[in-house]
């Protein structure tokens, strides 16, 4: 299941998708990893509750310019203001759940 949702050609784009007032989750990814493969429907469950507060980046990294912070995959960048706040490489369940409560609000469930 490809998870991409975006293309980011250089580094003027990737400035350009970090200028929003949401955090910008941005995770790295290939499609050829299987720790990726096995990682991201966790990080798609536990993203979910808070699409609506959060701008969601997944990048391939086949197709996207090597980024200085990203040293393995998976890997999550999290921007606030376009600052690098956080990174959590291998998208452990915990530092995923963790991230999402401490830069968005706890949603509402029914």
């Amino acid at each position: 299941m490809n998870y991409v949702n975006a293309v980011i050609e250089d580094k003027a784009a990737f400035e350009r998708a970090l200028d929003t007032p949401r955090p910008v989750f941005v995770v790295f990814t290939s499609e050829s990893c299987g720790a990726c493969r096995e990682r991201m429907p966790v990080f798609m469950r536990i993203s979910e509750p808070y699409k609506d507060q959060i701008k969601l980046l997944i990048l391939d990294c086949a197709n996207t310019p090597r980024h200085p912070r990203v040293d393995r995959i998976p890997m999550l960048l999290i921007y606030l203001n376009q600052t690098l706040i956080q990174s959590i490489p291998g998208l452990g369940e915990q530092a995923l759940e963790s991230a999402f409560e401490a830069h968005t609000r706890r949603p509402v469930t029914g």
